[in-house]
């Protein structure tokens, strides 16, 4: 038998360990941010890349009871949002405050954004122009809310309320000269039936 011969029986009964395969590179459209691709090198694939000649991969079995686990969450968290709450009231000025206070928020987080930038040597223009941006509007809010007050009558309010006891108080001392007590009683009685719900009424009057 020659050497080659020898040499291949040995190939036979003693074959090369199988190399590991490599995953090859893919543009796979995941849509769980927590999956990985391993084709990757365990970097996240980005969602907006396409397989060359097919159409964008479906969501999963798995992708669809995520989002449908999360779907209440979601609802929950917009059904509480301030704004959202703000706005299905009547009082155009608790949804002005209430994005006031919204976009304050948000001035404050980008001026700590800012802080951590300038403390790590990075530029802070653009914060600080969107920073700036944030509170004008702030300030055109705040314009609105007065330009508001002064047009509307706010029948609840504290200063509308003292001149209403006021009113009353002074028809309470007419009455007590012109009247005598039976027709007194009788008089606020009848008042008070009258003027049951006032603010409702008032505010439709001048809504």
């Amino acid at each position: 038998m020659s050497a080659l011969d020898k040499q291949g029986d040995l190939l036979l009964d003693n074959p090369p360990e199988k190399a590991p395969e490599v995953p090859r590179q893919t543009a796979q459209l995941y849509f769980i941010p927590e999956k990985i691709a391993a084709a990757s090198g365990g970097r996240a694939v980005g969602t907006k890349t396409k397989p060359p000649g097919s159409r964008f991969n479906k969501p999963t079995k798995e992708d669809l009871e995520y989002y449908a686990s999360t779907l209440e969450e979601r609802r929950q968290f917009v059904a509480d949002d301030p704004v959202v709450r703000s706005a299905s009231q009547k009082d155009p000025i608790v949804l002005l405050a209430t994005l006031k206070g919204e976009v304050a928020r948000e001035a404050a987080a980008l001026g700590y954004q800012r802080m951590l930038n300038e403390q790590m040597g990075k530029d802070i223009t653009a914060i600080s122009s969107r920073r700036i941006d944030a509170l004008k509007k702030m300030a055109d809010i705040e314009m609105e809310m007065r330009k508001i007050g002064f047009e509307q009558v706010d029948v609840r309010g504290e200063k509308f309320q003292k001149i209403f006891k006021l009113w009353i108080e002074t028809i309470k001392v007419v009455a007590e000269q012109v009247l005598n007590s039976e027709q007194l009683d009788l008089f606020f009685n009848r008042l008070t039936t009258e003027m049951d719900n006032w603010e409702d009424k008032a505010e439709e009057l001048v809504r």
